[in-house]
């Protein structure tokens, strides 16, 4: 019934009106009748005066009559008034015959007569009834009292009457009215004792009505609970949430009263009104006849309280069932109490004080009432039990309502509140989150700006203790980061597993996702990859599900082996591959779990990924247990290092979880409220300390042990927890769960054990076949530790299974006895390898991972240690099959170590087989402490000199890797000399040139064009000698180029005369070098064999020598004859196909060439320029090549100092100066090629600044190293060229002493770029003319100088050289200062500055506007001292 209307003159607060118990539905209908008087029509009447205006006019347009009161509902002073039909239509004014346009116009004119004060509502007339009638249902209706008095309320011993706002309760019995003026002022004193904000019935006074005292109060607005109920169930479907939110309003307001000090003894469906706006329930009590106080004294009766405050418990408890159970439901009361238990109040169980709702199912609509809501409310009904009494409180009740409703809201949360637990199976909570927001937050934060940055590769690193729920947190933030679109690739290293497969196995698994989903979304990515990594077999082979990808699923089946992907070739292609797959539409995290267990070789790769400047939208975030991890672990020292390197490090440390975030954990795996689990969990937390892992195995324990326990009749979770106090425990979740499975039956133990050496992961059919013993029941064990929550099914098409966390695969690890733990590796594996036939899983790898822990201690039999060590050789050619150089190096490590000298002998093929192999996985992975020793070995003990060759040449690789040139050139002399190639350790420039001369005439006897249809070389030795005399090249051309070029020419006529193999591609590209200067500088035949060494690298097939070969070419060769600007792409394609090679060397080097162009020689922006310098340059440190970052930092340098910048590109990449890297070049050698190209950089800035005076003694100290250099043509060999004609005619035209030796200079070099001129006008053009400018400039020929200029400046124009065109001008502008022609220079040196303004030499610019200035404001005496 509605009960209430209103209080328009409260501040919109509302308050309860009467209505008792025995109010009945006939009196609460009595509201319904008409009423003229209400607030709305008083207030249209008193505010407008309008009524009769209103009923006249709207009789005149044949409009039925109007009934004031239907607007009374609908009427606002504060707004204007709208109207619609059906407004007018319910409210009786339309007829028939009704004008409705006329009936409009009258409402707007009232409109504006009266200011757009009022308001009509077409959605009013659902809630207003015609005159007359009875309101008929109970909706949210508010009557108000036009006139006099209206008794709207009667019971058999009181009437409520309504007046206006107002209500008045009085007592109709014959008590005496002194009694009935106690009663009512109870009332009064309750309602004035509680504190404002508490929602009950708000009571005015007693005064007199009609003869009697009368109990005067605000009228409230409201809805009885009884008559919402009746709403809800007429309702289609059962809804949770709404009568949730209800009951937790009723929890509020009762938890109120309590806290003020009353108890309400009177909660009952129709004592209550419910406010409902917008998901917002509010409850208010009325009735406050049967209130009482509660002595809140400290010295009170605490058990007579407790006893006041139950009962209203109990009351609440009883209107929760109806609410969510219906009346039918009511929990039933047995004697002194409700439904008797069998646990003590201690709780400790025994017979008595466990209450519970009913036995039998609490159905409603077809669904069980959730647990969590069950337990909630039988907890209500304890009788007589004194510690519950104290604990539990209405505030309790409320908090635990709350919660509930909070999960309901709650899409993602992952407790399931319609969860019914299972007696026997009860589903304890893992893998859950809890107390962890502010780390969600920082990961949230992290996971932001990955997305929405372009930036460098970020990074994170999440540590704690082992089981403090790190991964659980990281899981957590990507399935959010997987929400919009990110990406994520993940793999977790093993303590017992091959730490370099960890990487291609979580690349191979995101991509068997990827080909699953068949997503469109995917081709972008798909065509990036292609373009990206090409079709690169071996990293096929590594990542099977990469090329099922690529072709959409359609390819040959390829057996994954899950290699490393650990060499050079491999980490530059996984960087691109990670390029490829992140954008910004799809964004990738790399995440990483149990990183205190990566080897080297990957922390490396990582370390590569954070530097690598061309990814974007990319983040690897990390995991460690900080307990394993110490400054000195090899993973903090790198990521010290890539801190030093500007890379940002978001650390994010987990701890153990509070203790109620314990006690979250406890009431979701009990689906109980948290008000009942606290005193557990406080156990709980006490024992386990915290550790979310702890926590839930010791919840296991409690359930395995008896001590947790299900009720089938209280329905819910029960324990003992004076047994669980008493219960000792490990302090280590470890030994607390081998302690677990220490009482497991025997075949379980033995089954766990074996798992566990088998890895983070098992296939199921491998184990059975692990243990020899035919009673081992595979299916029983497998569900027992499913059900123990010890594994997990992880492929189920595989049958494999892996371990819930890798402390639990410890803890079935240390049921092995710790003496006995090698022998039952040893054995196990020993087991494998007799039954591998029988199966066609390929589990070599697996066999010796265990056989190989026990082999020396166990076999004694040198026959059987030959069979492992040829296993070991097995399982080694197959990771490095795969780039598993790590792995393949410990299997080769362990063969090795099985035999003896006397293997040499008696297993000789085996034995060299080992070494040779070792080698080859010891260079990749750099583990140089073991590889001179193992080198030396084939080298003492082979049978014949053949067998040496393998461990010779990686030997040579080692010693050039480790920057031991000289004795890396010994042992080539000396392989050479015992093949019969023997080259002279002395030797001057007439051997070279003789050794050329033979090639000269070899090459005439062969046209170059029939060169590469000689036969191939099949001959080993031969092709020997060709690999051995490239590595005298590798060698030795910095420091011995003499030694150098008769490399060279011993290369060509081995393939002249001997046959072709692929190391003639690089002796032809090699031998065009050498042609463009020290063997005679004839260019049209270097182009030559340029060329031909480029069709070789196809007739070859000798692809992966392409980096080496353009090199030479674009580097060197190209130069002679194609314009500059053509090589720059070339060269920077060859610096990425090395890397895809794994030849980071000859990567370095065509950077190098590329810098050096870029700066010197193309005249492309500048900015282009530095911004690729600069990226490649962190690459290069990146795969640790800090050598060939040093020598093209001289180029960044330039670009930066030409943009005018600040920066000190040698101070931001290792922290020195100019001078200190110069002053380390010259402690190496004097004639360090990177002191070559400081001093050209330097030349180069001096000259174009026009700053050359303070230049002179250094240049000549660059003078001394230009000298010493080979004579081969690249680009820092043009620009000294050039520059040193340049400054040998400035200093020439000073007229000092030493005249002739800088006219000499300036000579050679103009004679040098007329020559290089006419094998390529574009190239060198410009740059003779501008010396042939200089030159007559010094003779004093003006009109011939002035031409030349203007005919370099033209050239330069024409071929796209900005910078020698500004260079040009501004010598001319010089010329022309120095004959004193003011207005020349000025415009030349406006040229010179537009020319360096587009080139994007902002620094130059800067310098040439004040030149201008001075230029304009100075007479030209004083500016020929002030501008050079």
């Amino acid at each position: 019934a509605v009960v209430g209307s209103y209080d328009y003159s409260s501040s919109k607060e509302t308050y309860p009106c009467n209505l008792s118990d025995d109010c009945n539905l006939r009196e609460s209908q009595m509201m319904g009748e008409k009423y003229a008087g209400s607030v709305g029509a008083e207030r249209l009447n008193e505010e407008t005066g309008l009524e009769n205006e209103i009923t006249e006019r709207l009789a005149s347009l044949d409009a039925g009559p109007i009934e004031l009161a239907k607007f009374s509902e609908t009427l606002s002073l504060e707004g204007s008034f709208s109207v619609s039909e059906n407004s007018f239509d319910a409210a009786g004014l339309l007829t028939d015959n009704a004008d409705m346009t006329g009936i409009v116009d009258v409402f707007e004119e009232l409109n504006t007569r009266n200011g757009d004060d009022f308001t009509m509502h077409d959605s009013f007339s659902e809630f207003i009834l015609p005159q007359g009638k009875i309101h008929e249902n109970e909706k949210n209706y508010d009557p108000v009292i036009d006139e006099g008095p209206r008794l709207v309320h009667k019971s058999n011993s009181t009437e409520i009457y309504r007046i206006k706002d107002l209500g008045v309760k009085i007592i109709t019995d014959e008590t005496p009215f002194e009694e009935q003026n106690r009663k009512l002022g109870h009332e009064l004193s309750i309602s004035k004792f509680l504190p404002p904000s508490t929602r009950r019935r708000r009571v005015v006074e007693i005064k007199d009505f009609n003869g009697r005292p009368g109990l005067w109060f605000n009228w409230e607005h409201g809805l009885t609970l009884k008559a919402w109920l009746e709403q809800e169930r007429n309702r289609l479907q059962y809804h949770l949430l709404p009568r949730s939110r209800v009951s937790m309003a009723v929890a509020k307001t009762l938890s109120d009263f309590h806290d003020g000090g009353v108890v309400f003894n009177n909660l009952s469906l129709e004592n209550i009104l419910l406010d409902c706006n917008e998901g917002i329930e509010v409850a208010t009590f009325i009735d406050l006849s049967k209130s009482g106080f509660i002595d809140m004294r400290p010295n009170a009766d605490k058990e007579y309280t407790n006893i006041l405050r139950r009962n209203d418990l109990q009351m609440l408890g009883k209107l929760f069932t109806n609410i969510f159970c219906g009346e039918n439901n009511i929990i039933s009361e047995g004697k002194g109490g409700i439904v008797q238990g069998d646990e003590n109040e201690d709780g400790s169980r025994g017979k008595r004080g466990k209450v519970s709702l009913p036995s039998e199912s609490v159905s409603i609509a077809g669904e069980e009432l959730p647990p969590y809501m069950q337990s909630l409310i039988s907890s209500l009904f304890v009788s007589n039990d004194k510690v519950c009494a104290e604990c539990i409180s209405p505030r309790d009740v409320y908090s635990d309502l709350k919660t509930f409703v909070e999960k309901l809201n709650n899409p993602n949360q992952q407790y399931k509140v319609y969860e019914f637990p299972v007696p026997n199976n009860a589903q304890l909570a893992s893998g859950l989150f809890y107390g962890r927001q502010v780390h969600m937050s920082m990961m949230n934060h992290f996971f932001n700006t990955v997305v929405h940055v372009k930036l460098s590769p970020l990074m994170a690193m999440v540590s704690g203790c082992p089981g403090a729920g790190k991964s659980t947190l990281v899981h957590q933030s990507l399935h959010h980061f997987r929400n919009r679109c990110g990406l994520t690739i993940e793999g977790k290293f093993h303590k017992f597993s091959q730490q370099d497969s960890v990487l291609a196995y979580a690349f191979d698994s995101f991509f068997a996702k990827l080909t699953e989903s068949s997503n469109s979304v995917f081709d972008s990515m798909r065509h990036r990859i292609k373009d990206s990594i090409g079709l690169d077999s071996a990293l096929f082979e590594a990542i099977p599900n990469l090329l099922m990808f690529l072709q959409q699923g359609s390819t040959k089946d390829i057996t994954p082996i899950f290699g490393g992907i650990m060499s050079n070739r491999f980490e530059h292609k996984l960087c691109r591959l990670i390029n490829a797959i992140s954008s910004d539409e799809h964004p990738l995290i790399l995440f990483l779990d149990d990183l205190q267990w990566a080897d080297q070789t990957t922390l490396d790769l990582l370390w590569m990924l954070m530097l690598d400047p061309s990814i974007t939208h990319f983040g690897l975030l990390g995991c460690y247990r900080d307990n394993e991890v110490d400054d000195s672990h090899p993973l903090m020292d790198k990521l010290r290092v890539i801190q030093g390197r500007g890379v940002n490090l978001t650390t994010i440390h987990v701890g153990p979880i509070e203790r109620e975030s314990v006690n979250d954990l406890v009431s979701d795996a009990l689906c109980l409220p948290p008000r009942l689990t606290r005193p557990l969990s406080s156990v709980v937390y006490q024992k386990a300390g915290g550790v979310i892992l702890f926590v839930v195995r010791f919840l296991k324990s409690l359930k395995e042990d008896g001590l947790l326990y299900f009720s089938m009749t209280s329905r819910r979770w029960m324990w003992d927890l004076v047994e669980i106090k008493s219960k000792r425990v490990s302090d280590d979740v470890v030994r607390h769960t081998t302690l677990q499975m220490n009482v497991l039956p025997a075949p379980i133990k033995k089954g766990l054990m074996s798992a566990a050496c088998l890895g983070p992961s098992f296939d199921a059919a491998v184990l059975k076949l692990a243990i020899d013993d035919g009673d081992f029941d595979i299916d029983s064990f497998l569900e027992t530790c499913k059900d123990g929550g010890f594994i997990e099914e992880w492929r189920r098409d595989n049958d494999e299974y892996r371990w819930s966390h890798d402390q639990i695969q410890q803890a079935a690890y240390d049921l092995i006895p710790k003496e006995q733990q090698d022998i039952f590796h040893f054995f196990l594996g020993l087991t494998l390898s007799k039954k591998a036939k029988s199966t066609r899983k390929d589990i070599l790898f697996l066999i010796l991972d265990n056989v190989n822990i026990g082999i020396k201690k166990f076999v004694v039999d040198p026959e059987d240690l030959i069979q492992i060590a040829n296993l070991n050789l097995q399982a080694g050619n197959k990771a490095i099959s795969v780039s598993s150089f790590h792995s393949a190096a410990n299997y080769l490590e362990v063969g090795i170590g099985l035999l003896d000298e006397q293997s040499w002998v008696s297993h000789y093929d085996l034995t060299i087989q080992l070494y040779d192999a070792a080698l080859e996985a010891y260079y990749a992975i750099g583990r140089f402490s073991s590889f001179e020793l193992t080198a030396k070995q084939p080298i003492k003990h082979a049978k014949c000199f053949k067998d040496k060759l393998n461990a010779y040449i990686n030997y040579v690789r080692y010693l050039t890797a480790a920057e031991r040139g000289e004795e890396a050139l010994a042992i080539c002399l000396n392989v050479l000399e015992t093949l019969g190639e023997k080259i002279p350790r002395r030797i001057g420039n007439k051997t070279v040139m003789e050794e050329a001369l033979i090639v000269t005439n070899l090459l005439q006897k062969t046209m170059s064009c029939d060169l590469l249809g000689l036969r191939l070389l099949k001959d080993p030795k031969k092709i020997a000698i060709s690999y051995f005399l490239d590595a005298v090249f590798l060698c030795s051309y910095e420091s011995n180029p003499v030694i150098f070029a008769l490399a060279v020419c011993r290369m060509m006529k081995m393939s002249i005369q001997c046959g072709l193999c692929e190391i003639s591609a690089i002796g032809f590209g090699l031998y065009g070098t050498l042609l463009t200067g020290p063997l005679g500088a004839d260019f049209e035949e270097s182009y030559k064999m340029g060329r031909l060494a480029l069709k070789a690298l196809t007739k070859l097939d000798a692809f992966k020598l392409k980096q080496r070969v353009y090199a030479y070419y674009y580097g060197i060769i190209a130069l002679c004859k194609d314009p500059l600007q053509a090589s720059c792409d070339k060269l920077l394609e060859a610096y990425e196909a090395g890397f895809l090679v794994g030849d980071i060397e000859s990567s370095a080097a065509n950077l190098q060439l590329y810098s050096s162009l870029a700066v010197w020689g193309c005249g492309d922006k500048i900015e282009k320029a530095e911004e690729l310098i600069r990226m490649h340059a962190k690459r290069m440190i990146q795969h640790k090549q800090n050598k060939a970052c040093k020598t093209i930092l001289p180029h960044l340098q330039q670009a930066l100092d030409l943009m005018g910048s600040d920066e000190d590109a040698y101070m931001t990449f290792f922290g020195i100066s100019e001078d200190d890297l110069l002053r380390e070049g010259i402690q190496e050698t004097v004639s360090h090629p990177r002191n070559a190209v400081i001093f050209t950089k330097r030349m180069y800035l001096a000259v174009l600044r026009g700053d050359v005076e303070s230049f002179k003694e250094e240049y000549e100290m660059g003078l001394l190293h230009h000298n010493q250099q080979v004579g081969i043509r690249f680009m820092g060999k043009i620009m000294r060229v050039f520059l040193d004609g340049l400054l040998g005619f400035y200093f020439a035209r000073k007229r000092g002493s030493d005249e002739k030796k800088w006219t000499d200079i300036g000579e050679e070099s103009m004679k040098t770029m007329a020559k290089w001129a006419e094998g390529s006008s574009w190239n060198f053009s410009n740059k003779s003319l501008l010396l042939e400018a200089e030159y007559w400039f010094l003779l004093g020929d003006e009109i011939l100088a002035s031409g030349k200029y203007d005919e370099s400046i033209s050239a330069a124009k024409k071929h796209k050289f900005k910078n020698d065109e500004g260079l040009a001008a501004h010598k001319a502008a010089l010329f022309h200062l120095e004959h004193n022609r003011k207005k020349e220079a000025l415009s030349y040196f406006n040229r010179s500055k537009a020319c360096y303004e587009s080139w994007g030499a902002k620094g130059l610019v800067e310098e040439f506007d004040a030149t201008i200035a001075l230029l304009m404001a100075s007479p030209l005496p004083q500016l020929s001292e002030s501008i050079h």
